[in-house]
């Protein structure tokens, strides 16, 4: 199939985009730094993406102002470095867009230490468009109202930060905006804006604060300076912090499929040049931030819809890195161009590669959000920060210059003991720096306990990633040596000058009376098929695999009850609340009994007996299917100088750790 229709120029105001492809904006992104300076390291990234010719570039969002300082006063960030980083990017014909918001309002992030910051300063930080509006991560906390004076300070900031940007070369501004639930989406709904002011009440009035905003920079830009809405076209929300599903029926709680178009034809008529499209808010985070369990072009019916309303261009974003979907989505008017997102974090030549019909050669983004939006949620942490605007399957992105791929200065004879995902990398990579590699792995396939993540029905994008590892090993002609074991004694058989081990880790072993009963599954097992459930199913283990596993049971009609012996469930640093609120959501959804602070005392032939605050109970199963986690494959000495042990050999992680680590062992050697 040709995709050429999404290499067709687009007009956005005044300013010409060379394609139909928009890299939207991702948290970390941002060539202005939290402290106010120029963020050198996002150089090189947005040049290698203008490089391989993404059409339109907008990073994370920069406030307008805050800490007592208005953007607008940066005049010398503006007219040096993000000037001369403006020519840069226009020298290969890209475009770039700064998004600028007015603040996160009752979705601000709660992080430890808050309670530590001055009165002010936190008065300040915590507002909304309406007294009593609870904190999405910590619904306790309740904000304030933003004061008239405040609001009118924020618009007035918003025209002076758009000349300094039209000045400083930046083709447009993105207005974050009536999206995803921050401040501008809060005062837009009618069930979070409860002012009696000219910022409350009627659908004009909701959302009078984002179209004052457009007028200010059309008034300080001129009409042909592009300004870019980012959009909800529906807020996918049942409650405050409670999320609906796709297909769900459910009464909307905050912006209706029947109120979007009015509200777009506001906008649209205020100014605005482009709305740039999805769903969700921060109570629906997985619709904006979409994970592995949701569908391809998740957002692509809603923003499809709201095409029909408005006569300027609308982009839709959302796992939208599918060019089967989007070049027929393009040709066909649905919409005007696509926002890709992560997909450009794993894979910065994505555009270059779907041109020249290479997809296979597209290093395929799993949605696993590890690297570039890491922020937890779980019981008793209402935000744990982890990596953002980085990427779990590429070290490389955001680390461009640090990271960059060198001739090894000795060519070595090097063997990789292991052919899950952290040897595959690690034998990729060496190769290309020009050693000798040979990988060896005991089974008869490459993949390792990757293939059974990737099992489930969802995890389509897993079992692609899995087939472009295997391909890019044929491609440098790697010497793959399967149904191959290696033990310690052998290695000097080998005859190599390095080793590296990733042999991965084992499932862990608990002392509980009939842990190895003939009714018990490893999940590994249950997910590689080897062994079948019967209907009724306890899930011991309710971390990310535990849970994957019962709604995988879930699809298949099964009854899963999962057991954790923690507080929570998915209470697992590093895994973004996207994904874990999502999945929450499918528990819920689908019945799923969950039990909590509930320890496994014995398996027997009739189920399981657990142990409660209430007391012991026994629940009958069919199976029980063990997913109490792993533990390092320790059997090689780490002390042989010529041994690198790596990944999940060394220590358990998760595939971030695991790939980081094939990294330094093979820009080591």
């Amino acid at each position: 199939m040709s995709y050429e229709a999404l290499f067709t120029p687009l007009k956005i105001g005044g300013v010409t985009i060379k394609n139909r492809i928009i890299m939207c904006a991702m948290g970390g992104t941002s060539p202005i730094g939290f402290n106010g300076t120029f963020a050198e390291k996002t150089r090189p990234y947005f040049l290698a993406r203008a490089k391989a010719n993404v059409g339109l570039m907008i990073p994370g969002v920069t406030a307008v102002g805050g800490s007592g300082r208005w953007l607008y006063q940066s005049e010398d960030l503006f007219m040096g470095p993000l000037k001369s980083l403006m020519e840069e990017i226009h020298a290969y014909g890209s475009k770039f867009f700064l998004q600028l918001g007015a603040g996160f309002g009752r979705s601000q992030m709660v992080f430890p230490g808050m309670d530590k910051m001055p009165p002010e300063m936190l008065k300040a930080t915590m507002v909304a468009p309406s007294d009593g509006l609870p904190n999405v991560w910590d619904p306790l906390i309740k904000h304030r109202a933003l004061t008239r004076e405040e609001i009118y300070d924020i618009i007035d900031a918003y025209g002076k930060t758009a000349a300094l940007c039209k000045r400083a070369g930046i083709d447009g501004v993105e207005i974050h905006a009536v999206h995803e639930g921050y401040l501008l989406d809060q005062f837009a709904m009618a069930n979070m804006n409860h002012r009696t002011d000219e910022f409350g009440g009627s659908l004009e009035n909701r959302l009078r604060f984002a179209c004052e905003i457009i007028k200010s920079i059309k008034a300080a830009c001129g009409p042909d300076y592009p300004v870019s809405v980012r959009y909800s076209v529906a807020s996918k929300i049942r409650n405050f912090n409670e999320g609906a599903l796709p297909g769900e029926n459910y009464v909307e709680f905050g912006r209706s499929m029947e109120e979007s178009p009015a509200a777009a034809r506001i906008l649209e008529a205020a100014g605005a040049d482009l709305l740039n499209a999805d769903n969700g808010s921060y109570d629906s985070w997985y619709w904006a931030h979409p994970p592995v369990y949701m569908p391809m072009a998740c957002n692509l019916p809603e923003v499809s819809y709201l095409k029909n309303f408005v006569n300027i261009p609308v982009a839709c974003a959302g796992r939208m890195h599918d060019p089967e979907i989007d070049a027929k989505a393009v040709e066909a008017g649905q919409i005007d161009a696509v926002g890709v997102a992560r997909q450009l974090l794993c894979d910065p030549q994505w555009c270059d590669k779907i041109r020249a019909g290479k997809l296979e050669d597209v290093r395929p983004c799993i949605a696993c959000h590890n690297g570039c939006f890491a922020i937890s949620h779980f019981k008793g942490t209402p935000s744990g920060f982890g990596r953002m605007g980085e990427c779990a399957l590429n070290p490389v992105t955001m680390n461009e210059e640090a990271m960059e791929l060198k001739p090894a200065a000795v060519a070595k004879k090097v063997a990789v003991v292991g052919g899950g995902i952290g040897g595959m990398e690690a034998a990729r990579l060496l190769k290309m720096r020009g050693h000798q590699v040979t990988l060896y792995e005991k089974s008869g396939e490459l993949g390792g306990a990757f293939i059974a993540a990737a099992a489930p029905s969802f995890k389509e994008q897993d079992k692609k990633l899995l087939l472009w590892y295997k391909r890019q090993l044929q491609e440098l002609d790697v010497d793959v040596r399967l149904s191959t074991a290696v033990d310690p004694a052998r290695l000097d058989e080998l005859g190599a000058d390095a080793v590296i081990v990733a042999t991965g880790a084992q499932p862990r072993k608990l002392p509980i009376p009939g842990f190895d009963a003939p009714n018990t599954i490893e999940a590994i097992d249950y997910l590689r098929g080897r062994k079948q459930t019967g209907e009724k199913v306890v899930i011991i283990g309710g971390g990310l695999t535990g849970c994957e596993i019962a709604y995988d049971l879930a699809l298949k009609g099964k009854k899963p009850v999962i057991v954790e012996m923690q507080d929570d469930i998915l209470k697992v640093p590093g895994l973004s609340a996207a994904n874990s609120n999502m999945l929450r959501e499918i528990i819920r959804y689908y019945g799923i009994e969950v039990r909590t602070s509930s320890s496994l005392k014995e398996i027997t032939p009739a189920g399981v007996v657990l142990s409660e605050e209430s007391g012991e109970v026994r629940l009958e199963a069919d199976s029980v299917i063990l997913s109490v986690g792993y533990v390092p494959d320790r059997k090689f000495n780490a002390e042989d100088p010529r041994v690198r042990v790596i990944g999940d050999a060394e220590k358990v992680g998760n595939l971030l750790t695991v790939i980081r680590a094939a990294y330094a062992a093979a820009y080591e050697i």
